[in-house]
C-alpha cells in the first residue's frame, strides 16, 4: 500500500475488514456546541482505525459518524474511510456532474478519485434514506465497515448520553 495514494481497492479493504473496538466505554467530549465521542479499533491483521462519532447539541439533524484509518507512518498520512451525516446541511460532488444534495442524510466515502485530485479523501457522497438518527447513521457504520463493540451496546449509550433516555424500538 503505497504511503500517501490509496487505490478504491486499498479503501474497500480498508472498510471490509473486520475491527473490533478497544475502548468501548469511551467517553463523551463537549467542543464548540458538540460533543464527540472516539473509539479505537484494531483488524485482526493489526491495523489501527478510529470510530468518532459527534452530535451538535443544538440541532438534532446535525450528527456525523465515521471512520479513520491509522497509518503507521503518522497523523499526516491517515485517511477518513467514511463518513456519515446527518440532514443538516447541503452536500455537493464537485467531481461529478451530480444534482446537489439538498439536506438529506448522505455517506460519503474516500476515493481514488478525489485523492489524485488533491480533495478531501472522503468528500464524495450519496443519499441514503438508510437512518434519518445518529443513532442510525451507527447502526450502518457499523453494519458496513464490520466495526464489532465487545459486550456493549453502542446506540444504548448514545441515545442515554445524549437525550437522556432509552432508544426506541
Amino acid at each position: 500500500m503505497d504511503d500517501t495514494v490509496f487505490t478504491d481497492e486499498e479503501i474497500s479493504t480498508l472498510l471490509s475488514v473486520e475491527k473490533r473496538v478497544q475502548n468501548p466505554r469511551a467517553h463523551w467530549k463537549e467542543q464548540k456546541g458538540s460533543r464527540q465521542r472516539n473509539y479505537k479499533l484494531v483488524s485482526a491483521c493489526g491495523k489501527h482505525f478510529e470510530m468518532y462519532i459527534r452530535q451538535n447539541m443544538r440541532i438534532e439533524d446535525a450528527f456525523s459518524c465515521g471512520l479513520r484509518f491509522i497509518h503507521p507512518k503518522g497523523k499526516e498520512h491517515n485517511l477518513t474511510l467514511c463518513r456519515y451525516n446527518g440532514s443538516d446541511h447541503t452536500h455537493s460532488n464537485p467531481l461529478e456532474s451530480s444534482d446537489i444534495i439538498h439536506e438529506r442524510c448522505h455517506i460519503h466515502r474516500a476515493t481514488h478519485r478525489y485523492i489524485q485530485a488533491g480533495r478531501k479523501p472522503e468528500h464524495y457522497a450519496e443519499t441514503t434514506d438508510r437512518y434519518t438518527s445518529l443513532e442510525g447513521a451507527i447502526e450502518a457504520l457499523c453494519h458496513d465497515c464490520s466495526i464489532i463493540f465487545p459486550d456493549s451496546n453502542p446506540l444504548s449509550d448514545v441515545h442515554n448520553d445524549l437525550f437522556g433516555g432509552s432508544p426506541q424500538t
